[in-house]
């Protein structure tokens, strides 16, 4: 029996879906994503791909791996060494097109996200199921689009004209202070954050 039951339960828990949402993002019926995670079948080929596809997460992993709580959001402990040489310029941090962005008077369509963070976006087009800000003419939207037709975004309830869409940014993460006084320092709260996904990873492989 392969881990992907166990794998997509962990990453709809953390990202807080149910599975009707999941079905929907990976074009199942709900009934076949509990059969999935209860380990009463295994997924098609094409299933495994699109998934994969969607979480960054590849093929042998899924099957053969019980993924992190790392490995399902990418996180990575940066490395901090000293330059060898003087010239040596180093990897960047983040994409160079990258920048922080407030969300504060945006439409937030996507439930992951709340005006009080600060999100880390790179320009980019339009990508399906990927956490997006959208920028029109009149409004700014944080999405994950669903469907595009008939020349329209189509994400929950709501529809955007491809031709009222100026600008779209892809969200590469986010950062929300602990505390609504903001108190701490970043390295408290970065150690917190670090502590927290121990116990998160603790409570999910339990």
């Amino acid at each position: 029996m392969s881990n992907f039951g166990s794998n997509i339960k962990k990453i709809r828990s953390l990202k807080n879906y149910t599975q009707q949402h999941l079905a929907d993002i990976l074009g199942l019926t709900r009934a076949a994503v509990s059969s999935y995670e209860e380990g009463r079948a295994e997924p098609k080929i094409e299933t495994l791909t699109r998934a994969s596809q969607i979480f960054g997460v590849s093929v042998d992993d899924f099957i053969n791996k019980k993924l992190t709580v790392n490995e399902v959001t990418h996180f990575k402990v940066p490395e901090i060494a000293p330059k060898t040489t003087p010239t040596n310029p180093g990897e960047a941090l983040f994409p160079s097109n990258a920048n922080w962005v407030s969300i504060k008077n945006a439409t937030i369509i996507d439930n992951r996200f709340t005006i009080d963070q600060i999100i880390l976006a790179k320009e980019d087009e339009i990508s399906i199921f990927q956490p997006q800000i959208i920028y029109t003419g009149n409004a700014t939207f944080v999405v994950s689009v669903k469907k595009i037709a008939n020349d329209k975004l189509l994400i929950s309830n709501h529809a955007i004209a491809l031709s009222d869409i100026t600008f779209v940014k892809t969200i590469l993460g986010w950062y929300q202070p602990l505390s609504q006084e903001g108190s701490g320092g970043i390295f408290e709260e970065l150690d917190s954050i670090k502590n927290r996904l121990s116990e998160l990873e603790k409570k999910i492989a339990d």
